[in-house]
């Protein structure tokens, strides 16, 4: 496959270093460091961008006892020359690499390589912040990427290369082996002016021949990114280019990290903040996946929209936004509509609770079916953390609704589109249900046994909104009862994940789902993936 893909392998990492000066000092430092699989729901005010990694057991945080040092001792000093007689303390703390990478690369930030008391070296740290040209002259440059491998064992996952195993739930049998390299370079000239550019080589086995390749599995050599920033005001900047977005907590809008080949647009974005305020304003077109050609702009698929957030309140944050998605593809009776979906996001904590609300209607004109277009979706949940007890437990309760069409043919279209989510982290990990015509209960609980181990366990119970019509599900949709059952079924995902360092992960998972009496199909469906990450 290398061999055949050859030129295009080194594409995205050619391109990546053609837009930066060539000439950089080597005697700076950086890292990186995000789990790319973001399993934990985090509450916090930082808008989507959230990583999960821990300190390594060799950071440290040296503390003074009761004297005070003053300010002649350097970092570090009361540990190596005793200052002012104080008595040094050991405390571990995180790691600064471990918070540097973001779910989108483009928003890393490695600033604590300016911090005099760093003392770490981190993967990759060398390759950040260095100066280009004499002095810095024309700014900084980081270099970075990601490598990732992922095992899967599919039961009942469908993919077969024809017959009924093309579909979910019948006797299908998978293993398979998913690869991917991301490479980024970004360059910030200076406080004005910013490129940034990512490149991804994404592969996948076969199973010998058996195996039906998605969609989301191969891309051998493109960009992800490839835009340019532009500060008009110090609360305003432009991006042009291609970019990957990201809003919320994923459920509407996002790069997908769990495909193999990720998802990404290209346009045009505003970027506004002024306090506790912030607002986004985009319109940009699809960027489809090619395996074997460069990936172009799709003009047929316009997503467009607004998105507010508002962090005055101190234990509150509130997100409200417009998304408009319009797709011209003639052909299909799914395709030629034009779709408006408005919402809002609360999510805080009171009295040691938390608590998060989302949720909107949808309309528009579905001009491929001939009928308008009127639909919501809701999500609900309240947990609480468990700091005192024995692995620090997290518990969630939540209760997912989306509406679905009656499939009469008459009135107004009211099966939720979804958009594009990380429609993976929600709804079980076999991806068998959309977030449409569903309504789904469902019980998180996460703990961390000891500093580099997180364990997750994640039950759904799934209904469907109206049995009339089938619950879509994620490519291979199952043969369903549309006549007398609302019951799709339930399916349990556990995760479990170990911490290498500040950078590096691997973690093991498994998922089942029991088929309720609305999936006609034969057989149930497990799910089996060991995946190892390193960031740099």
């Amino acid at each position: 496959m290398l061999r055949q893909h050859g030129p295009r392998v080194w594409l995205a990492g050619f391109v990546l270093l053609a837009i930066a000066p060539s000439v950089y000092a080597e005697d700076s430092q950086p890292n990186v460091s995000a789990s790319n699989f973001d399993w934990q729901l985090d509450q916090s005010a930082q808008q989507s961008l959230i990583t999960t990694e821990l300190a390594s057991e060799s950071d440290i945080l040296l503390t003074a006892g009761s004297c005070d040092c003053g300010s002649d001792c350097g970092c570090g000093d009361c540990v190596d020359s005793g200052c002012c007689g104080c008595t040094a303390k050991k405390k571990k703390k995180v790691s600064p690499c471990a918070k540097s990478h973001k779910v989108v690369f483009y928003a890393n930030d490695f600033s604590y390589l300016n911090d005099p008391c760093y003392k770490g070296h981190c993967l990759g740290d060398c390759l950040k912040l260095n100066p280009v040209g004499q002095c810095g002259r024309w700014g900084t440059l980081d270099v970075g990427g990601q490598l990732r491998v992922r095992y899967h064992h599919e039961q009942g996952m469908g993919q077969d290369l024809s017959g009924a195993g093309t579909r979910r739930f019948e006797n299908t049998n998978h293993d398979f082996v998913l690869t991917r390299l991301r490479l980024y370079t970004n360059w910030q000239v200076n406080d004005m002016v910013r490129f940034y550019t990512e490149g991804i080589f994404a592969d996948a086995s076969d199973d010998e021949g058996t195996y039906q390749h998605r969609g989301i599995d191969r891309n051998y050599g493109d960009l992800l990114n490839a835009f340019v920033d532009l500060k008009l005001t110090d609360n305003t900047t432009v991006r042009v280019g291609r970019q990957e977005l990201l809003y919320g907590n994923q459920r509407l809008v996002s790069p997908l990290d769990w495909a193999n080949t990720r998802r990404t647009f290209e346009g045009v974005r505003g970027l506004w903040k002024d306090g506790d305020l912030a607002v986004d304003v985009f319109y940009t077109n699809f960027v489809p996946v090619v395996a074997n050609d460069f990936d172009e702009a799709d003009y047929n698929q316009s997503f467009y929209g607004i998105y507010g957030t508002c962090t005055a309140w101190e234990n509150a944050t509130l997100e409200c936004y417009y998304l408009g998605y319009d797709d011209e593809r003639q052909g299909a009776l799914n395709r030629d509509f034009s779709l408006h979906t408005v919402g809002a996001r609360l999510y805080g904590t009171v009295d040691g609770w938390m608590y998060e609300v989302e949720g909107g209607p949808q309309f528009g004109r579905q001009s491929g079916l001939g009928r308008d277009h009127d639909a919501a979706f809701a999500t609900a949940g309240i947990g609480r953390k468990m700091p005192d007890h024995r692995w620090t437990p997290t518990l969630w309760f939540f209760y997912d609704y989306a509406s679905g069409d009656d499939g009469s043919g008459g009135g107004s279209y009211n099966g939720f589109n979804q958009l594009f989510p990380l429609a993976h982290k929600y709804f079980g990990f076999i991806d068998a249900v959309q977030r449409s015509n569903v309504e789904a209960p469902n019980i998180l609980l996460k703990m961390t046994p000891c500093e580099k181990v997180q364990l997750l366990a994640w039950y759904w119970h799934f209904m469907a909104n109206q049995e009339g019509t089938p619950v879509p599900s994620i490519g291979g949709q199952p043969t369903q009862n549309t006549t007398s059952s609302k019951d799709l079924g339930d399916e349990l995902d556990l995760i479990a994940k170990y911490k290498f360092g500040p950078h590096s992960n691997a973690l093991i998972g498994y998922s089942h789902f029991w088929r309720g009496n609305k999936i006609t199909a034969p057989d149930d469906a497990d799910f089996v993936y060991v995946q190892w990450t390193t960031d740099f």
